[in-house]
């Protein structure tokens, strides 16, 4: 539902998650600005608890942080940001969606597949996919929108949103409607459209408030991204869109922990980065201080003050590198008679911080529920069999499997939408309205070749399996008609090498 005039944004209890949300974004663009203003907010704490900085009840330590902690004034401090949370949600969608889901109706209708194809797995989509795969990973959440606009497209298509610009609304746990909100600012004003979807019908609504207040309701017309809108609605500000559908879905990452007991956000989703900051931030402090080693580990000569050459009262001194001939100066102390030049060379640590990297990498795939063969386990000190290596890519497996059932849902009920509203602004051309779509993901085990060989070898030597359950063992990607080819083949020529050739029989 829209939100009422002159109320605080984000409206609550959205407002929580929206700060989580941004800093959520600060690690994915690896902002470093951002992250420096977010924990060293101390001035900002509400309160303190056993000497703990703390913000609205939610635990703020921030001091704690690398990123956090200030730095002396006239300290320049290394600090360095690998970019581990970008890699983490690209991760998250590759394995998803870098082989994209194929979108089938349940029924035989080639003009409407056709129509359905466009929408569902053409590159746009699958593109569209991708971008999804990662919002997802990032904020817990995705809106997927149906859209259309007959002057710029002869179809419709599928839009994703990141959860920073969604306002959803559920009952019992279903999703009721959902908004969407784009912000312009003009100076210290700030216009927000917000676009609610509800069963029917899209209502579009501009706004003029300020950085924290949603403010007063104004006409479309007053800004130009949303001046068309207004040809296009009704006196309620509303677009028909001819349908009993909802034309936007909420497609969760995984299911929320954190928020389970907060109402409307026990629905919200989770990040991938939910208890992951720590990890994030200390990957950056240990490649910082492996940065650090580097510039430390210049060599640096100390020499005596005699050997300074004066350039003049109040001027300072300099040391000629250029002198070959230098002559010794007897000090007290010193049993050669003569000063020294100390030449001082600092060690690089680079197996210390290397194996510590790793092990941060591998909690944090872990963390993630996927194996940290992923990206490669190059501190590997052992050869891994084909087995052990597939034993690990269990977790990435069933991490996938787990998010891709509400990407299946999501998808499958958008797609189905868009067929139907398609079908009334393209009329003929196979759109229409359809039960749900199916919705496959292709199977992403890899199955080491000469194993799965010597399996199905085995298993037919022993006589137990069928030709049927061999085929299919030993081609996972077939489906259940090209398996029954196959095994019809396999025993034609079975009987046909029965046969007797009568011209080879003697009597």
């Amino acid at each position: 539902m829209l939100p009422r005039e002159n109320t605080s944004w984000p409206p609550s209890p959205w407002d929580h998650a929206y700060a989580t949300y941004a800093e959520n974004e600060a690690w994915y663009l690896g902002d470093t600005k951002r992250l420096q203003a977010i924990y060293r907010r101390q001035g900002q704490a509400t309160h303190t608890h056993r000497g703990e900085l703390h913000t609205g009840g939610v635990v703020g330590a921030v001091s704690r942080m690398f990123w956090g902690r200030p730095v002396p004034p006239g300290e320049h401090r290394t600090r360095v940001h690998i970019p581990a949370p970008s890699d983490l949600a690209t991760l998250s969608s590759d394995l998803i969606f870098s082989e994209p889901p194929e979108v089938t109706l349940s029924v035989e209708d080639k003009k409407a597949q056709a129509r359905l194809d466009v929408i569902g797995n053409s590159d746009d989509a699958h593109a569209m996919f991708n971008t999804m795969g990662e919002l997802k990973s990032v904020f817990g959440a995705t809106a997927l929108v149906t859209r259309w606009d007959t002057d710029i497209a002869d179809h419709a298509w599928l839009e994703c949103a990141a959860a920073d610009v969604v306002i959803p609304t559920f009952r019992s746990g279903k999703l009721a409607s959902l908004a969407l909100w784009t912000e312009h600012r003009d100076g210290q004003r700030v216009y927000r459209h917000v676009e609610d979807h509800q069963p029917g019908f899209i209502e579009h609504a501009l706004y003029l408030g300020t950085a924290d207040n949603l403010g007063r309701r104004v006409p479309l017309q007053e800004r130009p991204e949303t001046e068309h809108l207004a040809l296009l609605v009704d006196g309620d500000s509303r677009m028909l869109t001819g349908i009993d559908r909802l034309t936007a879905s909420y497609n969760i990452n995984m299911p929320s922990r954190a928020w389970r007991k907060r109402g409307q956000l026990a629905h919200a989703g989770r990040s991938d980065f939910a208890g992951a900051l720590q990890l994030f931030d200390a990957i950056d402090e240990t490649w910082s201080s492996w940065m650090r080693d580097l510039k430390l580990a210049g060599g640096k000569v100390i020499v005596p003050d005699a050997y300074l050459q004066s350039n003049g009262r109040g001027k300072g001194a300099f040391f000629d590198e250029s002198r070959e001939f230098m002559v010794g100066i007897n000090s007290p102390g010193d049993p050669n008679g003569a000063g020294k030049l100390d030449v001082v060379q600092f060690k690089i640590r680079v197996e210390e911080h290397e194996r510590t990297l790793y092990g941060l990498y591998k909690e944090l795939l872990r963390h993630a529920g996927y194996s940290h063969s992923v990206w490669g386990e190059y501190n590997s000190s052992s050869q891994a069999t084909a087995t052990e290596v597939e034993d690990r890519n269990k977790a990435s497996e069933r991490t996938r499997d787990k998010k891709a059932l509400f990407d299946r849902a999501a998808i499958a009920e958008q797609s189905a939408t868009a067929l139907e509203v398609d079908g009334l602004l393209f009329p003929g051309k196979g759109g229409g309205r359809f039960d749900l779509p199916q919705v496959v993901f292709p199977e992403v085990s890899q199955i080491d070749p000469e194993k799965g060989a010597r399996v199905v070898q085995l298993l037919s030597a022993a006589g137990a399996a069928s030709t049927q359950t061999l085929v299919a063992r030993a081609n996972p990607d077939w489906d259940e008609a090209r398996v029954t080819q196959e095994v019809e083949a396999i025993e034609a020529v079975k009987q046909s090498s029965r046969m007797v050739d009568p011209a080879g029989v003697t009597f």
